[in-house]
């Protein structure tokens, strides 16, 4: 029984390790650049996705009211059959017509509809243009957040080797009685503290890496690991257009600015569309048709009661009790509000432009600053730890001043990454690469 129950336990095992293998051979693996996020993000984001279908909705309808300027044809045919009293006579007749009409001038309707269509379509465009900027800064902030994870651990891995070699030191010094009680606890508690800073860097790694992978509608399971790049060739960033020059270029390439000259554009159509209900319409019109009264005589009454037309109509509007008044009025209401919202528009890209550029600069400042504060404090901390070793200050002091360099180290990476952060947003409100 036990031999059974054994086996039963072996083939279980067997079972789940072959489950977990075909589990694991399934999660996909990812190296990615953050030119690789991005590419990846546009080919697969859901929502944009979306987005495209949105446009090629649009583009239908661009193309449909170009149709309107074609003539409409419709044919019919009808069959009818009566009986009238006690007559045992059955009548019956038909009617058989094509017909075809054609718009010739409707006040420049037609026109400025298909104009507001294009419009429409390019508004769509702009607006995914829209969204891929909100998703790039979104990918490039997860992105760098990772990378000062990465370099964090990087950092913390080198101190929590000196805090090991101390609490080892300690220990013997401790041990051997050259150390009161208290100063090797606080080595052993500064040890645990660098390992649950650690491990609280990796947790913000993953959370980073999990949030890109959200962004970029990949799956979450899969493996994904980011690609470095060279940031020792960073004070190059700092190199920027001028303010002035910033602005200027921004109000060209944001899509904000184009969508706000876009609804403007489409304001002004409708103004011109809801005109036209002032204006004449002209049309003309063109139809044959035949019928038939019994089946005695079917191919000759087609033939006699063979029918053609032509026509040309004027329709002008007199008196429609104020509604194309009242469309005129709407429609100059959008466009005095369109107009407004371009200027303001304008004024929040220009204050938008003039923040960033100004934070950039002062980001890259404090970045200088802690990077020499970062040197100053490293080598500090190093001649304090040769210090503790020969004995000549006692462990408090040791770990003031490596609390005082993981500070001034952690603030480091905020401010490298936070310029590089900064730098790239300014480069996609202006239009430029955001290659790192």
């Amino acid at each position: 029984m036990i031999k059974k129950f054994t086996m039963l336990c072996f083939a279980m095992a067997i079972a789940a390790s072959a489950a977990a293998q075909d589990i694991s051979d399934s999660i996909s693996s990812y190296n990615f650049t953050l030119e690789d996020c991005l590419q990846y993000a546009m080919g697969n984001s859901y929502t944009r996705k979306s987005r495209q279908l949105n446009i090629e909705s649009s583009e239908a309808a661009y193309q449909q009211s170009k149709n309107n300027r074609l003539p409409s044809v419709n044919a019919s045919a009808s069959e009818n059959m009566s009986h009238t009293g006690s007559m045992d006579k059955v009548n019956i007749s038909g009617n058989y017509s094509i017909n075809a009409s054609q718009t010739i001038y409707n006040g420049g309707q037609i026109k400025n509809s298909i104009e507001q269509s294009r419009l429409q379509a390019e508004q769509s465009k702009i607006q995914t243009s829209q969204y891929d900027d909100q998703l790039t800064i979104q990918i490039l902030n997860e992105f760098l957040n990772a990378l000062s994870c990465i370099e964090r651990l990087r950092y913390q891995s080198g101190i929590m080797s000196s805090s090991r070699e101390e609490l080892a030191r300690g220990e013997k010094r401790f041990q051997l009685g050259a150390m009161i009680e208290s100063d090797y606890l606080m080595l052993k508690a500064q040890h645990q503290r660098n390992i649950t800073d650690s491990l609280n860097t990796a947790i913000s790694l993953e959370t980073s890496l999990l949030n890109l992978k959200q962004y970029m509608s990949m799956d979450p399971y899969a493996e994904l690991s980011i690609i470095a790049p060279d940031t020792s060739a960073i004070d190059a960033m700092a190199v920027m257009m001028s303010q002035d020059d910033a602005v200027a270029q921004a109000k060209q390439h944001m899509p904000d600015m184009m969508l706000a000259r876009n609804t403007m554009e489409i304001a002004n159509t409708a103004l011109e569309i809801s005109k036209a209900g002032r204006r004449p319409s002209i049309s003309a019109s063109a139809g044959i048709s035949t019928g038939h009264t019994d089946f005695e005589k079917f191919g000759n009454q087609l033939n006699d009661r063979f029918t053609q037309q032509i026509g040309v109509s004027l329709s002008y509007p007199i008196w429609d009790r104020g509604q194309a008044k009242l469309n005129i009025t709407r429609a100059r209401i959008q466009q005095q509000q369109a107009e407004l919202d371009l200027r303001q528009t304008e004024n929040e890209i220009t204050r938008t432009v003039i923040n960033q550029w100004r934070n950039t600069n002062l980001e890259y400042q404090r970045y200088k600053a802690y990077q020499q504060r970062k040197d100053a404090y490293a080598a500090s901390f190093a001649a304090y730890k040769k210090r503790f070793e020969v004995g000549s200050i006692v462990a408090v002091d040791l770990l003031q001043q490596q609390n005082n360099y993981i500070s001034v180290l952690n603030e480091y990476i905020n401010v490298k990454y936070g310029f590089i952060l900064y730098r790239k947003i300014l480069d996609i409100y202006t239009g430029e690469s955001i290659g790192l």
